[in-house]
């Protein structure tokens, strides 16, 4: 989860979202880990408003006791997270698209 603050792998790939050589950045991994437990709690608890505070919480720690570098690493390897998590191919585009 941490390979967007990482460095890129070689050889490097063709496929934009694809890097299986990525190495991750392992200095924001705690940080990483800590926003992803509370997603997935709010995503388990149907009440994603009932965990922004926590939310809000991590990110003033985040970026108070990290830095403005430590914040972007994290920033990037939830984006880069975000920008790899698929669809299963056999599932129809209505389907994929629901929220």
């Amino acid at each position: 989860a941490c390979r967007g603050a990482g460095r890129k792998g070689m050889p490097p790939v063709m496929a934009p979202l694809s890097d299986p050589n990525a190495v991750s950045n392992e200095a924001v991994q705690q940080s990483v880990d800590q926003c992803l437990r509370t997603i997935c709690c709010a995503l388990l608890d149907g009440n994603i408003d009932a965990h922004a505070s926590g939310m809000n919480s991590i990110a003033q720690a985040i970026a108070s006791e990290g830095g403005k570098e430590y914040a972007g690493g994290v920033i990037a390897s939830l984006s880069y997270m975000r920008d790899r998590v698929g669809v299963p191919r056999d599932m129809k585009l209505p389907a994929a698209r629901q929220r």
